[in-house]
């Protein structure tokens, strides 16, 4: 009989169901040692107003006022701040989220999103679900928020050496913590094929000439345009592969662009082939999202980050910066642009960058997450039949 993961989710940006996504591929590969069905949830759906609205509100705040986004997560990024705000929220969601407990019953809970640790907790025990074991998977990197840190939780998962670290200074039990890396779709440790040839199916130019990769997460925004129009402006020995995502107005526009523009061009929308064009490029030109940065060190991808989200993605910036994974260009198209002639004309400081990314990565992260749910919840069904 399969066993049952309840992924609890919040549609705040794109990243929250991207890891969870990659969960549960890995959890439903034919070679799973035991079969799992999956729900992946937006916790949103089950709270009560204004949580209703909490994925429009991000959007809208870091479309219109990412400062005053920046300045809300530093605000509640303490113990007692965090304690109050889980005391305000507790009422829009804790009925809610028990019906969804009783209703499907999982063997197993895994929180993708740090506002729904501690509320998964509180639901399980109104529900008098203690048995079922809770899972935190962390997908932000460095010194994370408050909110991801629940010492009595039955799992941490930790993407990297600073997470852990963070962890242990909150308390939480080393029994409990398991580095095991960003959860990232399987289909990227799985790419074959030389980089010639991936070259050649993708239409990319011979290995003679870089091909730089730009990119700003599944909604295509930000400074995306600029700085794709800065780099093909500046008649750098390149290609470019800019990736727009969902973001239809501004690739049918720089597919228009593109015409005129000295340097070539690949305009691409949303694609199913990122982790094809990881292997087959030579830059990543990114924003600081976790899944992007850990998707790049996985395919030991240089990686230059020209923005981040305010607060949340503050720690991912100096990940990268610590351990040398790339450059750090956060003043505008002229950085970098800079940036990129620096590092196309250095290729031993490319090598450097792709070894230190094959150090610091750690490989086949979601199913080694996948193997962590699955054990967990077999030892819980163990440990509840023995005590009938």
């Amino acid at each position: 009989m399969a066993k049952r993961a309840l992924l609890l989710i919040s549609d705040t940006g794109g990243g929250h169901r991207s890891a969870a996504n990659a969960i549960v591929a890995a959890l439903q590969e034919s070679g799973a040692r035991e079969p799992f069905e999956t729900r992946i949830e937006d916790v949103a759906a089950h709270c009560a107003f204004p949580l209703t609205q909490l994925g429009l509100g991000y959007s809208m705040a870091l479309r219109y006022a990412p400062p005053l986004y920046g300045a809300l997560y530093y605000a509640t990024n303490g113990r007692r701040r965090y304690r109050a705000l889980v005391r305000f929220c507790e009422p829009l969601y804790r009925e809610r989220l028990r019906d969804l407990f009783i209703s499907y019953r999982p063997d197993v809970i895994v929180s993708v999103h740090p506002l729904l640790n501690h509320a998964a907790m509180r639901a399980r025990d109104d529900a008098h679900m203690q048995h079922v074991p809770v899972i935190t998977v962390i997908t932000d990197l460095g010194k994370v928020h408050e909110s991801w840190l629940v010492p009595n939780v039955d799992a941490v998962v930790v993407p990297a050496r600073e997470v852990y670290q963070r962890a242990l200074s909150r308390a939480v039990p080393t029994r409990r913590l398991h580095l095991l890396g960003h959860p990232i779709h399987p289909k990227f440790d799985d790419v074959t094929g030389s980089k010639a040839s991936l070259r050649a199916q993708l239409n990319l130019p011979n290995e003679k000439t870089p091909v730089v990769m730009l990119m700003a997460g599944g909604e295509g925004g930000g400074k995306l345009l600029s700085t794709a129009l800065a780099l093909a402006k500046a008649k750098l020995p390149i290609e470019l592969v800019v990736v727009c995502g969902r973001n239809e107005p501004l690739e049918a526009r720089l597919k228009e662009l593109a015409r005129s523009l000295p340097t070539p061009m690949h305009v691409l929308g949303f694609t199913d082939k990122i982790p094809e064009y990881f292997r087959a490029v030579d830059l990543l030109v990114t924003k600081a999202g976790p899944g992007a940065l850990a998707e790049a060190n996985a395919a030991q991808l240089p990686i230059i980050v020209y923005d981040y989200v305010p607060g949340q993605e503050r720690g991912n910036v100096d990940f990268v910066r610590r351990n040398g994974l790339g450059l750090i260009a956060l003043n505008g198209a002229a950085a970098v642009v800079r940036a990129v002639t620096a590092l196309i004309a250095a290729p031993d400081r490319l090598e450097m960058i792709r070894h230190n990314q094959e150090v610091i990565a750690p490989r086949h992260s979601s199913r080694r997450i996948a193997a962590l749910i699955s054990e967990t919840a077999a030892n819980a069904l163990l440990e509840t039949a023995a005590a009938v």
